[in-house]
Formats: structure tokens, sequence, C-alpha cells
């Protein structure tokens, strides 16, 4: 059976963080007051951070060695919730982007599942997933 997704592409951009592990949340935690969506995990190795792109420039989280930004992401949201019996949707998506050479950084929650690609490929994967049978709206 082919998976038919619904996909929606958020016309917001977002900035990916990375953070030393030892960085103080106080530090972070201010730029999630108006975000509608984010995400942070949190390893040994790191803090990710996902945040959108307008986060207060009077913010004190400004990149340093140890602070890598990445700007200028669109994130696709995958419409849920998804069942966790569910098998091979990340690896459809994921799969077809590669084909195409658009590199992704994925996030995943209790719900459903959210690809992120950079801005200058947003069209592209929105073209890509159509042409599997997915259907994507622009909010």
């Amino acid at each position: 059976m082919a998976l038919k997704l619904n996909l929606e592409l958020d016309s917001h951009p977002y900035t990916i963080h990375r953070l030393p592990p030892t960085t103080p949340a106080s530090v972070y935690l201010p730029l999630l007051d108006n975000q509608a969506w984010y995400s942070i995990t949190k390893t040994a190795e790191e803090i990710s951070l996902v945040i959108s792109h307008d986060y207060p420039a009077s913010s004190n989280l400004l990149p340093n060695d140890e602070h890598k930004v990445s700007p200028s992401w669109k994130c696709f949201k995958v419409a849920g919730p998804l069942d966790f019996s569910l098998v091979g949707i990340m690896a459809n998506l994921s799969g077809a982007l590669a084909e195409e050479k658009i590199s992704v950084f994925v996030v995943s929650t209790y719900d459903t599942d959210y690809i992120l690609v950079k801005e200058d490929k947003a069209l592209e994967a929105k073209r890509v997933f159509e042409s599997i049978g997915h259907s994507v709206a622009v909010l």
C-alpha cells in the first residue's frame, strides 16, 4: 500500500542552533516565549535548538566558537497524529529528498514528524513530495 500523506509547509523561516551541553536553560528559554513551534534536544554532546528565525536580537544567545547557527530552514509538518504502528513514513519522505540531493533536519514528536529543508530547497522539496503522491498545503 502506497503512503498518501498530508503535509503542511510553514511559510516562516527557522534557525537551527547548536549549543554546548553545559549551556544553562536560562540562556535560551526566554527565546521560546513567542514561538509557535520549537524543538529542544539535549544530549551529552550538545543542545540542538530549532526556533523561528525572528527571535529577539536583544537575546544573549550570540554565536561563538561553541555556538553554531544554521539559518534559513523551512519546515514541513506531517499531518497527524500518526500511529506508532505506521512504518516507513520518514524513509519515504527523506528517501525521496535524498534522491534529489536535498538534505534534511528531522524532528519527531509523540504525534507526528517534521522535516526541515534549507529555504532555497523548500519549493523543490514540495514538488518532490507531490510527485510521490503526497499533498502539501502552504501555510
